[in-house]
């Protein structure tokens, strides 16, 4: 019987339903298994119970009878004790009395011949003259034990039919709800899931019917119906996105013009596109082999990774067809299951114009080269022509610094020396006038006193011109020879940048300005202190130049800091500033706001150049409109000489 069948018979009757009948056997089966587990149970309390009233009845008999049939058989009355025993075998679970008496035998009920309970008891009369006990004789008492067994077996079997009944009742009622209420609806939905066909269209959801007062409303099997619309409308969205996937790949392979193809693990064909098919002759029904295909059976790089059974790519071959050839590139990415290894799915492009270009590029390139390698020449000598042009320069802009330093320092000792040829003038025309009056014997004391005031003045003023002139000289000279020299040498810095602030004076007193240097004078570097006396000579020139137009109060700081391993010069000036967006362009070589008035632009590009390639360090700049210029320098306190090529930074 097919599956549909039962279903159509079990929403008919709840018998068919096998899950109904399963829970309703093992109900019928626990029930039963308890209802004669419990009756068992019973009946041994009941059994129990009886042979308990038998035995209290015997013990009665014994301790409150036995005394009073013992009395009347005393005095010989054997009428009341006959009495007594036809009164005692009517009560519960007695039924028989006998009374042996000196030979006479007194007795009630029938006798007993099988499953009976016996108790005796011995009559005795207690005398209260002697105070003894006289024996008289025996009492047996007897119960029927087959009828407790015929009773009890009775309740048994009523007890097991009640039961029966009950449980066969209440598993019929439970078989109908659950047939109603469970097994219907499970029905239903295996019936709609049975004739569900995720290709049609129109999709009908699943309604359960409902019957008040066995059914609660949103229970399991609702659920379990909501859950299954749920699936059944997605596996018809899947089917339907499936089929469109399909018709969507099959028209891309349609119009694709690069090649898919998909092999087994026998390296047959069992798919190709069109285009693949049509071009290579492939009869695809027949799966043939890769290597059975004209056109490929030289590939041998293709078959090569074929035979490896491993992913490739960029796998490029040449295949001919016809008269013409065309270069594709094949690549293919291996399958594999639990059984092993099952095939290749993979794409083949076709490169043959890109290969054809390529072959006229690499023959116009190598056309080109020998034109690429003579304008190459021709850039390399231009290069150094530009930089034996910048180099120029360079060290014309040193010379030319030098040679406003050199103007400025003669200028500023001709003002010495010229006074010293004044005061010497002086002194030659007072001892003059007094050899003249020691030689007419005119010398008076008070000339002679006025005369050597003269002396005496003129030879003062003599000594500090002429010292004042040779500390110009002397610091001068250090300061030039520091900056020609780039020898590495043990110096102090505070020391020589006020050397060199001594040495600007002509060109900062023009401002004017007094530089102001600050730091301990006992720090000492091992650096070159030829380049640092550049370094702050440019950043004094070049604040002597451009910042304090129209500054009241100029002012140049210089701050000398020990850091450990570095030392830190803080160079400030409170001039006109440098805007935000000129900060990267003031240390390009070139670049001046004073052109054609003297400024040649490579200025703070050769101090850049000299902290970085020269003496090791770092340069920071910070300024803004009308607050000045920081500019911070951070030198190793002992440079390590490092042969470095000779070039010209740009802006950093």
């Amino acid at each position: 019987m097919e599956k549909l069948e039962r279903f159509e018979q079990g929403l008919k009757h709840p018998l068919f339903s096998i899950v109904g009948r399963r829970i309703i056997l093992m109900m019928v089966l626990l029930s039963g298994f308890f209802t004669v587990l419990t009756t068992l149970l019973q009946l041994s309390w009941d059994y129990e119970e009886a042979f308990d009233n038998i035995d209290q009845r015997h013990a009665e008999i014994k301790n409150v009878h036995a005394d009073l049939i013992a009395s009347s058989l005393w005095v010989f009355d054997l009428v009341s004790a006959q009495n007594r025993l036809d009164g005692l075998v009517n009560l519960p679970y007695i039924d028989y009395l006998s009374i042996e008496f000196d030979g006479v035998v007194l007795d009630a009920g029938k006798p007993l011949s099988k499953s009976n309970v016996v108790s005796q008891t011995t009559l005795s009369y207690f005398h209260s003259d002697t105070n003894r006990r006289i024996k008289l004789g025996t009492l047996q008492v007897e119960s029927d034990a087959q009828k407790i067994y015929d009773l009890l077996l009775k309740q048994f079997l009523v007890t097991l039919l009640l039961n029966g009944i009950k449980t066969l009742v209440v598993c019929s009622l439970i078989l109908w709800v659950f047939h109603q209420s469970v097994s219907q609806r499970v029905f239903a939905i295996a019936k709609h899931l049975s004739h569900f066909n995720p290709t049609e269209p129109i999709h009908e959801p699943l309604l359960l019917k409902h019957r008040k007062f066995i059914m609660g409303h949103n229970d399991e099997l609702d659920w379990l119906a909501e859950e299954t619309n749920k699936i059944t409308l997605r596996m018809t969205n899947l089917y339907q996105n499936i089929a469109l996937e399909q018709e969507r790949l099959t028209d891309f392979t349609r119009a694709a013009s690069d090649w898919l193809w998909e092999t087994d693990a026998t390296q047959r064909f069992t798919f190709c596109s069109e285009a693949m098919q049509s071009a290579l002759a492939i009869p695809i029904e027949n799966t043939p082999k890769v290597k059975s295909v004209p056109a490929l059976n030289h590939c041998a790089s293709l078959l090569y990774h074929i035979d490896a059974c491993d992913d490739f790519t960029m796998c490029e071959e040449q295949i001919t067809f016809g008269k013409h050839t065309y270069y594709f590139v094949f690549q293919g990415i291996v399958h594999f299951t639990e059984r092993g290894f099952t095939g290749f799915r993979g794409t083949a492009i076709d490169i043959t114009e890109l290969k054809t270009t390529q072959l006229e590029l690499k023959q116009l390139n190598q056309s080109l080269e020998a034109t690429v390698e003579a304008r190459t020449q021709d850039l390399a000598q231009s290069m150094e022509n530009l930089k034996a042009a910048q180099n120029q320069l360079v060290e014309s802009e040193k010379l030319a610094a030098l040679g406003s330093l050199v103007a400025g320092v003669a200028h500023e000792v001709n003002t010495p020396l010229g006074i010293a040829v004044t005061a010497n003038s002086v002194i030659k025309e007072a001892v003059s006038t007094l050899n003249g009056a020691f030689e007419q014997k005119t010398l008076t004391s008070q000339q002679y006193a006025t005369v050597m005031k003269q002396v005496t003045d003129g030879t003062h003023m003599l000594e500090s011109n002429l010292n004042r002139a040779a500390r110009l000289i002397r610091d001068f000279k250090q300061t030039a020879v520091d900056q020609i020299s780039e020898s590495r040498s043990q110096f102090r810095p505070v020391q020589t940048l006020e050397a060199l602030m001594g040495s600007l004076r002509p060109e900062t007193k023009k401002v004017p300005v007094t530089p102001v240097v600050d730091g301990d004078p006992n720090l000492a570097m091992n650096s070159l202190p030829g380049v640092l006396t550049q370094v702050v000579s440019n950043l004094v020139m070049n604040s002597v130049r451009h910042a304090f137009e129209n500054v009241p109060d100029p002012r140049i700081y210089v701050r000398i800091v020990d850091k450990g391993e570095i030392v830190e010069i803080t160079y400030t000036d409170n001039g006109v500033g440098v805007p935000p967006e000129l900060h990267q362009r003031i240390f390009e070589p070139f670049y001046t706001s004073k052109r054609g008035k003297g400024g040649s632009g490579l200025g703070l590009n050769l101090v850049f150049n000299l902290v970085h390639q020269k003496l090791r360090g770092k340069l920071q700049f910070d300024s803004n409109i009308n607050q000045g210029v920081t500019v911070v320098l951070s030198l190793p306190k002992f440079l390590i000489e490092t042969p470095t090529p000779h070039t010209e930074s740009s802006t950093e």
